[in-house]
């Protein structure tokens, strides 16, 4: 990722001891942080480990990074949004909305067994280093619109019933979130999936009309 990247400029003239101009720069450090706080924690990682590891210089990293939490922060904003249009891109290979909803969230939990920066950076990190009020605005600018988008396109098909679209979407995302954190915070994640998976599909299917029909929903 960023080694490449700092590799690069290094061989177009960028000397690595001098960094680089503030073009690219941003990237090179949000790549080169989302690489050490996937090795390590937010504390153990020093701004010297990521000038380093980015090619760039300490007066570049502050033009575009105040703090290292800023740092941070973009790193898993970067880091989130990459996870979000592999799920979108996986949902549209068919499928109606619901069952498009219903294997987006089961792919989320996949990726919390298996994807080492979604569990150190995503889910073991992000309240802790953020604070519960960044990381809330954060993750409803991120995550709520594409739940959002997926209960609603549900509810339009007729395949979900709820008075509230916004509601609904807030609850099963917290939902997620918390089954994800269950899984990659276990000592065998890929364990822990095959435990929690089957509780937490069972909550979202049975959100869909079918299932609300049977239980006596009727039309809310």
């Amino acid at each position: 990722m960023s080694g490449e990247v700092a590799a690069r400029g290094a061989e177009a003239g960028f000397p690595r001891s001098r960094g680089r101009p503030s073009e690219g720069a941003r990237e090179a450090l949000v790549g080169a942080a989302r690489e050490l706080f996937t090795e390590h924690d937010f504390h153990a990682v020093g701004t010297a480990q990521v000038l380093a590891r980015a090619g760039v210089s300490r007066g570049a990293m502050y033009h575009h990074f105040p703090s290292k939490t800023d740092l941070f922060r973009a790193a898993w904003e970067t880091s989130e949004r990459d996870l979000l249009a592999r799920f979108t891109e996986r949902s549209t290979g068919g499928g109606s909305p619901f069952e498009s909803l219903v294997s987006g969230c089961r792919a989320y939990l996949v990726e919390c067994a298996t994807s080492r920066e979604l569990q150190r950076i995503g889910l073991r990190q992000s309240r802790a280093v953020l604070g519960w009020e960044q990381w809330s605005e954060a993750v409803a600018a991120l995550g709520l619109g594409v739940m959002k988008a997926g209960v609603g396109a549900a509810v339009e098909s007729g395949e979900l019933r709820t008075n509230d679209v916004d509601a609904t979407a807030r609850i099963l995302l917290s939902a997620l979130i918390e089954a994800g954190l269950l899984i990659a915070t276990a000592r065998d994640p890929r364990a822990r999936l095959r435990e929690i998976e089957p509780e937490a599909m069972r909550f979202v299917l049975g959100l869909g009309v079918a299932a609300v029909d049977s239980a006596g929903g009727g039309d809310g």
